[in-house]
């Protein structure tokens, strides 16, 4: 990992990849990672939804006793007309519900979770 600033660091992809399972290798049409390797975010695609994509950004931070806490957050990007459909709120409160689920899951199932329910459904 590289340093960005006092009290925070960059986790790379590949060092995510590596340790973890590798998402763009195992859901090549789903998982896009724009800046390759050095990439702090990962866009999950559906490719039967043009213009919808969750992004997952991360970095970790150290906190003055040294705990190294990994932060993670998702951000949507779906077309206006899909947001004005979504009367419940779904999308709104994604975020939210993506930091719930890393509480209960932790950090690969839910990444894997997320992963699997839009490629299965660009399966259909």
């Amino acid at each position: 990992a590289s340093f960005q600033s006092p009290g925070t660091a960059s986790l790379r992809p590949t060092d995510f990849s590596n340790r973890f399972f590798s998402p763009q290798e195992k859901y090549p049409e789903a998982v896009h990672l724009s800046e390759g390797a050095s990439s702090s975010c990962m866009g999950i695609r559906n490719p039967s939804r043009p213009g919808f994509e969750l992004v997952i950004v991360w970095r970790i931070q150290i906190d003055e006793e040294g705990k190294v806490l990994p932060k993670l957050d998702l951000l949507t990007k779906v077309p206006l007309q899909a947001l004005e459909l979504d009367k419940n709120g779904v999308i709104e409160t994604a975020p939210l519900s993506f930091r719930t689920l890393l509480g209960v899951l932790g950090i690969e199932a839910t990444l894997e979770s997320l992963i699997k329910s839009l490629h299965t459904e660009a399966s259909n």
